[in-house]
């Protein structure tokens, strides 16, 4: 049997796998090809050490910051765990990311060195590099065709590495490191200007780390066996990086999506078989509609309404009430015929999955819960090292997101901001001192969510405060680019994005009355803004503005469909402040059944 890991940092996590699981699968992975693969926790630790002494013959020091852009997978753990083991910080960019954004994020954190996944991506470094002085190094993950100006692969990194840097040397950094040394820079949106940098530590990870339930402890003749598989359905984000780590630090195997089409990920995930899984709201949509769409309505009905007797049994249950002998008869025939059927939907050895990133539909989540499977909402934030409240199967109160884990505090300000505490709580922004980001005072982060904590200590939330746009697939994104982009345009007068716990953003807009008239005028046109608003060339130079705004932005800052306003906004309904900014909540509101429609 193991020993829970009482490591104060991350650095030796590679080594320590090794050590207490060298024959258990420590990622395992599908090709493109179909081909599943797999490596053990000795073979991740060796690929790990060569990335690590790679990245240090290129003279790295601690503290510097390296850049991968790449969708998740083995290399960029692998590259996580290097990074961590030899003092370097990580810093995450999407593979959706743009050119101009690259040119941002690498600048601010004065990134020395940035891993391209492929070509695709190692093309938008390029059209950046004339930007980035400071950039020294430009390497890719999948090998380029032979060129003059092919950059080093990761392979050929990890084999100077070997040459270059003796191991002693790599042990030597990874005992410096201590639990202030930061492991990874990720950036998020605000609610206005570019993306700040979340500066996040070994020891904000390692307190999430040890807060998170222990796994079962194996049986003595399967030492090497894993305890079961973590399954992340997300690209590299908050979600994704706190489950890599916990995967080494508890002996689990990482798995993950790769992403190929949306429609597969329900497949994927059931072929997985894991014991634990993150999900996001559109992920469990996804896995709700798989289950339900093969079904005819007679059937999707009736499974529905077995779901809430199911519900209303395990209620019954954790309650201590005793269920009558026809009803519990019902539900245990139902227990292995529809909710087994439910249940396999996710492997059939699940012990624990979580959704959280956006508020989560209770009917969906009730859904769920009723069939009996371990689905529990939580919360957390990029500032909060992705966790920092939860439920728990056997304590599961739904329409909450349950109470603080392990070291937590949760407190409610005056004005109903939900307030966190704890070592897991990030060290700022980059580049931003305390005085100035603000988002932490006296030890308290200010999330900008609202909520009521019950007297249970339940945490409920409530609403949000800043102006993000909570999407379903758990991203936060904030309006203003796109808004700006959208105005820049002459006949745009207002821009009112939308998509709260929707897949994707859709746009409002309004008209500039005197040059949209002159433009009608030119061609012929209507110039009142009423009939102007449906005709067809001008929802088509709409379309065109909206295209072209959209590419200078990240796909999940596009929106996806617009409508044209028959008059614009004002401040006599409201719909506009004094200071001529747009109050956004009447907006929503008075426009929610147009918005609404455009997601049909």
């Amino acid at each position: 049997m193991t020993t829970p890991n009482t490591s104060v940092t991350l650095a030796d996590l590679a080594p320590l796998g090794a050590e207490r699981w060298p024959h258990a699968p420590a990622l395992r992975w599908r090709t493109p090809e179909g081909t599943q693969r797999q490596l053990t926790f000795a073979e991740a630790r060796v690929a790990t050490d060569e990335i690590a002494r790679g990245l240090m013959a290129l003279g790295l020091a601690p503290g510097d910051r390296v850049a991968i852009q790449s969708r998740l997978r083995p290399e960029w753990t692998l590259t996580l765990l290097a990074a961590a083991s030899c003092g370097l910080v990580l810093v995450s960019l999407l593979p959706t990311t743009v050119p101009e954004e690259i040119v941002h994020v690498v600048n601010d954190c004065d990134a020395k060195a940035i891993i391209c996944e492929d070509g695709e991506q190692l093309a938008k470094v390029r059209t950046a590099l004339p930007e980035l002085p400071g950039l020294r190094h430009v390497i890719v993950i999948d090998e380029e065709p032979a060129a003059e100006d092919a950059p080093r692969t990761l392979a050929e990194l990890r084999t100077a590495g070997s040459h270059a840097v003796p191991a002693a040397a790599l042990a030597r950094r990874r005992a410096a490191v201590t639990p202030h040394d930061l492991l990874v820079i990720v950036y998020t949106s605000g609610t206005t200007g570019p993306k700040k940098g979340c500066a996040l530590s070994h020891g904000n990870y390692v307190a999430v780390l040890r807060a998170h339930p222990a796994p079962p402890q194996r049986a003595p003749d399967e030492p090497d066996a894993s305890h079961g598989t973590v399954f992340v359905v997300t690209g590299p984000h908050t979600i994704a990086l706190l489950m890599q780590l916990l995967s080494w630090w508890s002996g689990y195997t990482f798995s993950s999506f790769n992403g190929s089409s949306p429609d597969r990920m329900p497949a994927e995930l059931r072929a997985a078989s894991p014991a634990i899984v993150p999900l996001v709201p559109l992920a469990l949509e996804m896995i709700y509609r798989s289950v339900l769409a093969p079904r005819s309505a007679a059937e999707r009905a009736e499974l529905i309404d077995a779901a809430r007797t199911g519900l209303r049994v395990r209620r019954m249950r954790a309650a201590g009430e005793t269920v009558p002998d026809g009803l519990q008869k019902w539900f245990d025939h139902a227990e292995n015929t529809l909710f087994a059927e439910v249940r396999e939907r996710f492997g059939g050895n699940l012990r624990r999955a979580t959704v959280s990133g956006a508020p989560v539909s209770p009917d969906i989540l009730s859904f769920f819960v009723g069939c009996g499977l371990p689905l529990v909402e939580c919360y957390g934030m990029t500032e909060t090292a992705a966790a920092a409240t939860s439920n728990t199967p056997g304590d599961n109160r739904l329409g909450t997101v349950g109470t603080p884990l392990p070291g937590v505090e949760i407190a409610i300000s005056g004005d109903g901001e939900v307030l966190i505490k704890g070592d897991h709580v990030f060290h700022g922004y980059w580049g931003y001192d305390e005085g100035e980001f603000g988002a932490v005072r006296d030890g308290w982060l200010h999330t900008g969510d609202l909520g009521a904590l019950d007297r249970d200590g339940f945490l409920r939330l409530t609403g949000r405060k800043k102006e993000l746009i909570q999407l379903s697939n758990g991203m936060a994104v904030t309006p203003h680019p796109l808004e700006r982009e959208l105005r820049t345009h002459p006949l745009v007068s207002q821009a009112v994005l939308y998509g709260e716990t929707k897949p994707h953003l859709v746009a409002l807009l309004t008209l500039d009355a005197e040059r949209a008239a002159q433009w009608a005028a030119e061609r012929g046109l209507p110039t009142d803004a009423r009939a102007l608003a449906a005709e067809p060339l001008l929802l088509a130079e709409m379309g065109r503005a909206l295209e072209a705004a959209n590419s200078t932005l990240q796909e999940y800052f596009r929106a996806k469909a617009f409508h044209v306003l028959d008059r614009d906004l004002s401040m006599a309904t409201g719909e506009l402040t004094v200071s001529m900014k747009v109050a956004r909540p009447v907006v929503h509101a008075r426009f929610r059944e147009l918005y609404e429609s455009l997601y049909a």
